[in-house]
């Protein structure tokens, strides 16, 4: 704290609680808080402090790019130039030196999760700056976490906001702090100690209220931030975003793809004429999932069927030709993993058929697509009880391609939302008719 005071750079109370922790007992710690709250400045004043204080201080603080790096190690840079300190510090380019009493040297480096491997670091602290951005596999943390075991004093302090995605480096350490045998949330505040590791998270509880100023303030301690902010931000930045970077929710990029509401709204007359044409979106499923056919009108009228079982293929194949005599097919759309062989055969039965991998690059435009048709009424649904649990149980999860329809659970069942993804796709981005002008 006197430290702090000495560079001009008093601690708010929220601070002095994680530097407390990060000198306490244990060899990891994660403080996890919202955007804006003086993570990388907290993080900079810690690794400095170490920095000059500590016997033999070796420092190597990640960030999430080099642009990071470049960010986190311009903060430092500007501490240590303070006149107090200046003459105990020299800079290089991203990295500061420092001599003690005996003139053996102190260092500290900033490093790129994207950059070169950190394997067969041997630092006193481990500085993990905004983890949530980190790409790759967790090379870094990993090679951070590893690194502990070299020297007895060392330490891991992770400092960041919430990750979007749960299967990552920092929702893996998250989930592995509250498994700890002590974890205690009081209001906005987790805290889970035990095994080595300290975890603090200041985050909106799942039951409170995206739109309740006053939590969401108590979720972001720097005094800078004030409720009146926080309301713009709300307008200003779509809401999986606030409830990433301002609420600190977990998991927003697997949450649920549909605004409240938004598909009940839809629930209608979705009666469909028998003549009428229609789009199909079929979706087979595994021996656990259910098999699903969509058809669709050229308005999105909508209505769905599914099956279960290993004879649901055959089900399928015979249900579609059912429906080239009561309804005018424009196309099938289908899944060629399982269903190819019996797409051949109906193909050879005068039927349109459309292969449509279920690939990252087809789902994500197909998932996108029924989102803003849905979202903006274009879409009218039978409220059929089936197709209504297909679309509740499925959530989106981000990709590298952006995001698509999956389901947070392996048991549920989204065949049906799949399917209608695809056919609504291909409402709105038909194949044209194949027609025999003549025999060459």
């Amino acid at each position: 704290m006197k430290f702090c005071e000495l560079i001009d750079q008093p601690l708010e109370t929220f601070q002095k609680r994680i530097a407390k922790v990060v000198h306490g007992e244990a060899r990891e710690i994660a403080a996890i808080i919202p955007r804006g709250n003086y993570k990388t400045t907290t993080a900079a004043l810690i690794g400095l402090h170490h920095l000059l204080t500590e016997d033999n201080a070796a420092v190597t603080i990640g960030a999430g790019s080099r642009e990071q790096a470049s960010i986190c190690f311009a903060r430092m840079q500007e501490f240590a130039l303070h006149p107090a300190i200046v003459d105990f510090v020299t800079i290089r380019n991203l990295e500061l030196r420092a001599e003690d009493e005996f003139g053996i040297p102190r260092t500290l480096n900033v490093v790129p999760a994207d950059g070169a491997k950190a394997h067969g670091l041997s630092s006193s602290l481990y500085i993990a700056d905004e983890v949530w951005a980190w790409k790759g596999r967790g090379e870094l943390l990993e090679a951070m976490q590893t690194g502990l075991v070299k020297r007895p004093d060392a330490k891991l302090f992770a400092i960041s906001t919430a990750a979007a995605k749960l299967d990552s480096p920092l929702g893996r350490l998250r989930s592995r702090a509250l498994a700890l045998p002590d974890v205690e949330r009081k209001g906005v505040l987790i805290e889970a100690k035990g095994h080595g590791l300290h975890w603090l998270e200041w985050s909106l509880p799942e039951d409170a209220n995206l739109d309740n100023m006053r939590e969401v303030k108590r979720v972001n301690p720097a005094a800078y931030i004030t409720t009146k902010e926080l309301k713009r931000q709300r307008v200003a930045v779509p809401g999986i975003k606030f409830a990433q970077f301002h609420c600190n929710r977990w998991g927003v990029q697997e949450g649920a793809w549909l605004p409240a509401g938004a598909w009940q709204s839809c629930a209608g007359d979705a009666e469909i004429i028998p003549g009428e044409d229609v789009w199909v979106g079929v979706d087979i499923g595994g021996s656990r999932d259910a098999s699903a056919v969509v058809i669709a009108t050229a308005d999105l009228r909508v209505r769905a069927w599914t099956w279960k079982g290993d004879d649901s293929i055959l089900k399928v194949a015979a249900f579609l030709q059912e429906l080239a005599n009561e309804f005018a097919i424009r196309e099938i759309a289908y899944d060629p993993w399982r269903f190819k062989g019996e797409a051949l055969r109906l193909e050879e039965l005068g039927l349109q058929m459309v292969e449509f991998p279920q690939s990252h690059s087809r789902m994500v435009p197909a998932s996108e697509n029924l989102y803003a048709v849905v979202v903006e009424g274009k879409l009218t649904h039978p409220n059929d009880e089936v197709l209504n649990a297909h679309v509740a149980n499925a959530i989106a999860k981000q990709t590298d391609r952006g995001w698509r329809l999956t389901k947070s659970h392996s048991e549920d069942q989204i065949d049906a939302a799949v399917a209608l993804a695809m056919a609504v796709e291909r409402v709105q981005e038909p194949a044209e008719r194949t027609q025999l002008i003549g025999w060459i």
